[in-house]
């Protein structure tokens, strides 16, 4: 690197060393306890202790650290007149035939840079100024000496650095006007662009394609795989006078200007699409505050650790704090980071977390309590969905799906038909209304149907009560009770629920609403409807608006009681079956379906069902929450379903189970995963890899139905593995016995063992008294008889005889063979 006036560096090999450089080069030791500057700050050289003076050179013009961490500190000095020298400090330097070497250009003239080589610490390049009779180029391998690599003829060299990855390859600022990367394998050879920045030339230690230089105020950021243009361009306030790369911090770059007592910092932060370009996040700090800063470099071990020096060779040890970053944990935590520390971590543990409604938290919790896997009673599901009235209507519906198994009210593809597809789309279909005492009431076969499946019925055609009309029957809102008893015309049940409950203490208004109604007839619903209107505004149970919105309609539309009282959805849909005429009823279901389903409300599912329908109300909820969980959850438990088999589906499952691999929910993964496959077995792939046998072709193994290949009768396919498996020696199609180890000469399919290892006098391990230790012939695991066979030339064995042998040869181990099955297959 070329050095101004005053300049510093870290010793590479020694963490607490540093190195001055200005009339004189001056190696100062930081004691061990000393902390590193940061905020506040202090002066480094007070503290420091002086450990060599070096005053040979008095034409130093630049320098270079030897870059081998195992190593003293040896220094490669260029001068004025182009000689680069050794120089050392201390006795104990290990390649003492290097110290005091110095190397010349044929034509003296100024050297502009030295640069060991951070990878083969043996190299040493020099960049010089033009000579129309001389390279300027120079490297050395100091391991074959005599002898040098001369590039560059007749030109100018202003800056150097080695790459990392390709430690024989060299980037250069040439001539003030090109970048060129060069070989020291071929040196004919060279790629560059033409550019005005050619000074201060580096490369990105973490990233082997980037390379930064500078011109003037300018800060130019390149790519090698497209050197023909900048990636980009950075302007300056002042003019650029060094930059440097961090060696622990990927991606990070300091750059000083003259006369400025601020480094800048850049976090390079490469877009994801490689097109555009990467992005610069910009910081200030000032390790000298009140002071212009000379140089800088960064420590070669320590993260953020720098140190800079003014031009009066006062220098800081100083450390950059990174910012905080709020950060949110895979497993549902608030992290706050500095750098790479953590500073503050808030998750379970802590008070108050529990109140946090995130939908992964939400998530982690439920999976923790086996939400969703519980097949035989989906019910509880419901009741670890506290505050989700949706995802309760969801799984009780699921409840009612496993009810509907053998009632035929599936459809042809297996889905339970919502209510928009049993009442289809022709209203002839349905039978005339019967006049009641509170107004006409419709009834059919499809409309019982689905009284029934909302909770209205107890019982139709044999099916016995489900779910919802469990729940009513439990249900602890009288409002609901009463309004429900109401709609199906039964006044005298709506009054008697609504009086025990104002005996109950339940309401204020609720023993008036009862004795409202008491007095209800068709004669004084005009009255009625002046007692609504002055009741309305102190009823803020939906129900109780709802009954009597029913009581004080004026037509049969009931829109009222259907559009703007909250209700639920079952109660709904259950009111206009009842009292909607035909077409009524077939648009009302119609928009009521279409708004839901919008909406990713699963209450939807009711209507929909689990068809085409049902899958793109759940993907809208998905879509909406983000509850991946309830989505895959629903697809297996809803199977046989269109849901179920849907690529949506599939697409969901996978991606739960990454969160749940992400949380580390062993168990709860393995749960799922089990029952997945039971239910979707189809949808497992088939083995597509087998061993067949040499006699019959057919694969050599019972546990794959082959009733399809040849003549061999079909066997039984096993779905799971069990504990013991058969142990087969031979072909189960042709009875012939299967091809023997290459090793221990034993027909595949016998235990491995250790027969091959008879000859070694320390296998098997013995105990004190010298018996075989069974402990250790009981390790062997299922994995070491497994068919292994090279892919060159078809021979093979157990695993376990093969690794051994290729862990000491790369040769086949069968006699004649020269295949370098080690050498293709490697096995780490």
């Amino acid at each position: 690197m070329a050095s101004p006036r005053v300049d510093v560096a870290w010793c590479p090999a020694h963490p607490d060393r540093f190195l001055l450089v200005g009339g004189d080069l001056r190696l100062y030791e930081v004691a061990a306890g000393d902390a590193p500057t940061r905020e506040a700050g202090r002066d480094v050289l007070p503290g420091a202790a002086l450990l060599s003076t070096c005053a040979d050179f008095q034409f130093l013009r630049c320098f270079s650290c030897y870059l081998n961490p195992n190593s003293q500190l040896l220094l490669a000095v260029g001068q004025d007149d182009g000689k680069v020298s050794l120089a050392g400090f201390g006795r104990s330097f290990n390649d003492t035939d290097w110290v005091g070497k110095e190397f010349a250009p044929k034509q003296p003239r100024r050297c502009n840079v030295v640069a060991w080589n951070p990878v083969e610490f043996s190299l040493l390049a020099a960049g010089l100024d033009k000579h129309k009779g001389d390279h300027c180029i120079l490297v050395w391998d100091l391991n074959h000496l005599p002898g040098q690599t001369e590039l560059g003829f007749s030109e100018s060299t202003q800056s150097f650095s080695w790459f990392f990855h390709q430690p024989r390859s060299f980037v250069c600022g040439m001539n003030n006007k090109h970048l060129k990367i060069f070989d020291t394998r071929d040196s004919s050879r060279s790629s560059g662009t033409t550019t005005k920045a050619s000074g201060g030339v580096c490369v990105d230690p973490f990233s082997e394609h980037r390379i930064a230089s500078f011109h003037a105020n300018q800060l130019v950021l390149w790519d090698v795989r497209n050197f023909e243009k900048p990636v980009t361009t950075q302007t300056e306030n002042g003019q650029i006078v060094k930059i440097a790369w961090s060696p622990t911090r990927s991606h990070l770059m300091g750059v000083l200007t003259r006369d400025s007592g601020v480094v800048k910092l850049y976090d390079v932060q490469q877009s994801p699409a490689e097109d555009l370009e990467p992005t610069l996040v910009e910081r200030s700090v000032q390790p000298y505050p009140g002071a212009v800063l000379s140089s800088f470099c960064w420590h070669p071990q320590h993260e953020n650790r720098m140190l800079a020096v003014t031009p009066d060779s006062a220098a800081r040890d100083y450390t950059v704090l990174d910012r905080i970053t709020l950060n949110w944990s895979p497993s549902c935590e608030l992290i706050w980071m500095r750098g790479k520390k953590l500073a503050h971590c808030w998750g379970d543990r802590d008070r108050g977390y529990d109140c946090l409604d995130d939908t992964a938290v939400r998530i982690r919790r439920r999976a923790l309590l086996n939400y969703g896997l519980e097949p035989e009673d989906l019910w509880r599901n419901a009741e670890l969905c506290d505050g989700d009235g949706h995802l309760r209507g969801i799984w009780s519906w699921l409840e009612l799906v496993r009810s509907l198994e053998e009632s035929g009210m599936r459809g042809r593809r297996g889905e339970c038909a919502g209510v928009r597809a049993l009442l289809g789309s022709d209203p002839s279909s349905l039978e005339g209304p019967s006049r009641g005492p509170l107004g006409p009431t419709y009834h059919s076969r499809e409309r019982e149907r689905v009284l029934w499946l909302c909770g209205w019925k107890a019982k139709h055609d044999g099916l016995p009560g489900n779910i919802f009309h469990r729940r009513l029957e439990k249900e602890a809102n009288y409002a609901r009770k009463a309004a429900i008893h109401m709609f199906n015309l039964r006044l005298k049940e709506a009054v008697a629920v609504l009086r025990d409950a104002a005996t109950t203490g339940k309401g204020s208004s609720v023993g008036l609403v009862a004795l409202a109604l008491s007095g209800y007839s068709k004669e004084t619903r005009e009255a009625w409807r002046e007692v609504w209107h002055s009741l309305r505004l102190s009823l803020s149970e939906p129900y109780l608006q709802a009954l009597f919105a029913f009581l004080t309609a004026q037509d049969d539309s009931y829109r009222q009681l259907l559009y703007e009282c909250d209700m639920a959805v079952e109660d709904r849909v259950a009111f206009a079956c009842l009292h909607l005429p035909d077409s009524k009823l077939t648009q009302y279901i119609g928009d009521l379906t279409n708004s839901l389903v919008a909406e990713g409300n699963l209450d939807a599912v009711l209507l929909t069902g689990l068809g085409e329908d049902g899958v793109e109300l759940v993907q809208r909820y998905l879509d909406r929450t983000g509850d991946v969980q309830t989505a895959s959850l629903v697809a297996l438990q809803s199977h046989p379903s269109v849901l179920s088999i849907s690529p949506r589906a599939q697409l969901w499952v996978d991606h739960y189970r990454h969160l749940l691999d992400q949380w580390r929910l062993w168990q709860q993964r393995c749960q799922f995963d089990c029952q997945w496959v039971r239910q979707h077995a189809s949808s497992v792939p088939p083995p597509q890899v087998v061993v067949s046998c040499n006699f019959c072709g057919l694969a050599a193994t019972p546990y794959l139905p082959l009733g399809a290949q040849g003549r061999a009768p079909p066997r039984p396919h096993l779905g799971a593995p069990t504990l013991n498996k058969t142990k087969v020696s031979c072909c189960p199609s042709c009875r012939k016995p299967l091809p023997r180890c290459a090793l221990c000469l034993t027909n595949m399919g016998t235990p491995a063992g250790s027969l091959w290892k008879k000859g070694d006098g320390d296998w098997p391990p013995r105990d004190p008294e010298g018996r075989p230790d069974p402990a250790e012939e009981e390790k062997l695991s299922g994995l070491s008889t497994w068919f292994t066979w090279c892919q060159s030339c078809r021979h093979g064995g157990h695993a376990v005889h093969l690794a051994d042998w290729f862990g000491d040869h790369t040769e086949c181990p069968v006699t004649g063979c020269s295949c370098k099955c080690g050498a293709m297959d490697r096995i780490d």
